[in-house]
């Protein structure tokens, strides 16, 4: 390859990814790392749905136990503020974010209910902000990514509609067919970051 060349396959790359060439390069040295993300993704995605129960029950209690890491967290690190008024407020703010962590760690499966409305919510905004990401933005196979918004559009709404009934399964159903999509947005990443021609 002649140095024109070389220039014209760092350019396409450029106005693929909107980057600089030296991590236009580096992206498609690590491809295979993203390759491996989207399978795993793919791979924990198809068991979270096969085990939708107990996926759901897991996703609240992995919810639970982050609230209670950031809530004692935040209270050891509120002794560090002044004025005290400041170091209470804080201090009581951590505490209640702690004992919500503890409540849906022992208490999976009442809170699946209202984290199944809440999970609506989440995935609804997503798709919608993944849909203007596919129209708006300059990302590589940006079709892949705006079937990915309207599914998750898609599955939010129907979570919303089957709420309360199927609130036990729903959460673990649903962010495993997210993950699979995720996944095979990032197998399609890789795969073309490996035909890309950079040097």
């Amino acid at each position: 390859m002649n140095n024109r060349e070389n220039i014209n396959s760092i350019e396409n790359m450029n106005s693929m990814y909107a980057i600089d060439p030296a991590t236009a390069k580096q992206l498609k040295d690590n491809w295979g790392w993203y390759l491996a993300l989207g399978i795993m993704l793919n791979v924990v995605g198809t068991a979270a749905i096969i085990f939708a129960f107990a996926s759901t029950i897991f996703s609240v209690i992995y919810l639970g136990s982050m609230l209670v890491i950031l809530g004692v967290f935040e209270a050891v690190q509120s002794f560090k503020i002044h004025p005290l008024s400041r170091c209470i407020l804080h201090f009581i703010l951590s505490t209640i974010c702690a004992i919500t962590g503890l409540y849906l760690i022992f208490y999976p499966a009442i809170n699946a209910l209202s984290l199944t409305l809440l999970l609506a919510f989440f995935f609804v905004a997503t798709g919608i902000l993944r849909i203007i990401f596919s129209v708006t933005g300059h990302t590589p196979h940006r079709f892949w990514l705006l079937i990915n918004g309207i599914i998750t559009l898609i599955l939010g709404l129907l979570i919303w509609h089957q709420w309360p009934v199927s609130g036990l399964w729903v959460i673990g159903m649903f962010l495993g067919i997210d993950m699979i999509f995720m996944g095979w947005n990032w197998i399609m990443l890789s795969l073309s970051l490996k035909d890309a021609k950079v040097e």
